[in-house]
């Protein structure tokens, strides 16, 4: 819509002959600078998405063997899921790992003391130590793949060549209709390139199912209310698909209904 009124208002001048040379190689350097970071950016974030799914699949199962093996610890873990999850919530996906650190081992330290009475108990123990230090290892790996790739510098030189291409584009347009039809819907594609790269590095691409709806997958199994931070509702980011959830921060958690 913003590029239609400016084709409309913008008069048709007679562009310069070095226009197209120029618009040229600045499409093509863009092609490239834009293609790179959106594959790394790409490639780090399905990465995330398998650390994710390493997280949360060992938290649901940890849960369950303590549930079957120690019963009498249940509530404990219960309870300290919950809460790394509340927390977790309180920072966007590549954040979370440094400020939870004290809630994620709380989970482990309901175990201390613990001792199998036969060798399948003994056994379910050894395995949730393992998770303790396999998932440790994935959640640092988390802060690092989650880490944006395009700093201050990319987006400047990429806003740069994306202001090339799309003052070209109108310079270049011819009295017809269909010219500044094409001159348009090319610079709106420059735009949303750019949006794109944005999303895909800032971790928000399909977060919907990587970042809320995989770890209520958790609290449904632990048998918890769903989960939604009131920061990511304000933001209309998410909307739940159940009317009973909880709200808020880690400090202070209100149920809707």
């Amino acid at each position: 819509m913003v590029f239609a009124i400016v084709a409309y208002l913008v008069p048709i001048r007679q562009a310069s002959p070095e226009v197209p040379n120029v618009l040229a190689a600045t499409a093509i350097f863009y092609s490239i600078l834009i293609g790179f970071y959106i594959a790394s950016a790409m490639t780090n974030l399905s990465r995330l998405k398998t650390l994710v799914a390493t997280e949360t699949g060992a938290l649901i199962a940890i849960y369950h063997i303590v549930k079957l093996s120690l019963p009498e610890r249940i509530k404990q873990v219960r309870e300290a899921i919950d809460r790394y999850i509340i927390k977790r919530f309180d920072y966007e996906i590549s954040d979370y790992t440094e400020p939870t650190t004290e809630e994620f081992y709380a989970i482990f330290d309901c175990l201390k003391g613990a001792k199998g009475k036969s060798d399948g108990e003994a056994a379910a123990i050894n395995y949730v130590a393992e998770s303790m230090y396999y998932v440790a290892q994935a959640r640092r790996e988390t802060s690092i793949v989650g880490a944006k790739i395009v700093n201050g510098v990319s987006s400047t030189l990429l806003y740069i060549l994306s202001g090339i291409i799309i003052v070209s584009l109108f310079v270049l347009r011819t009295p017809g209709f269909e010219s500044s039809l094409v001159a348009v819907f090319l610079s709106t594609a420059a735009v949303l390139m750019l949006l794109i790269l944005h999303d895909v590095d800032g971790n928000r691409f399909g977060e919907e199912q990587y970042a809320i709806d995989t770890y209520q997958d958790v609290l449904r199994a632990i048998g918890k209310e769903e989960y939604y931070s009131s920061h990511i509702l304000k933001g209309f980011r998410y909307q739940p698909k159940t009317r009973h959830y909880r709200t808020g921060t880690s400090d202070h958690v209100v149920l809707k209904s």
